[in-house]
């Protein structure tokens, strides 16, 4: 498996936006690469932002996420500039 870019990154999470893919399953591809040395991520603005997405499911109580959708247009406008 290689390693994904931020563009990737950015375009799963557009998707989560438009409800295409849920947060849990963006936060689980996204910790495939944060949780394992089987798929080593070089670049580390790439394994930063990989960290951050892999929290996306995480639940402030139940039913209720911790990151809405202002928060994940931040995080698209913040890694774009990198």
């Amino acid at each position: 498996m290689r390693e994904p870019t931020l563009k990737e990154i950015i375009d799963k999470l557009e998707l989560v936006l438009q409800n295409k893919l849920t947060k849990e399953e963006v936060a689980d591809w996204a910790a495939e690469y944060v949780m394992t040395y089987d798929h080593l991520v070089t670049d580390l603005v790439v394994f930063d932002f990989l960290t951050v997405v892999s929290g996306l499911d995480t639940l402030e109580s139940p039913g209720e996420y911790m990151y809405d959708d202002e928060d994940i247009r931040d995080w698209i406008n913040q890694y774009s500039e990198k």
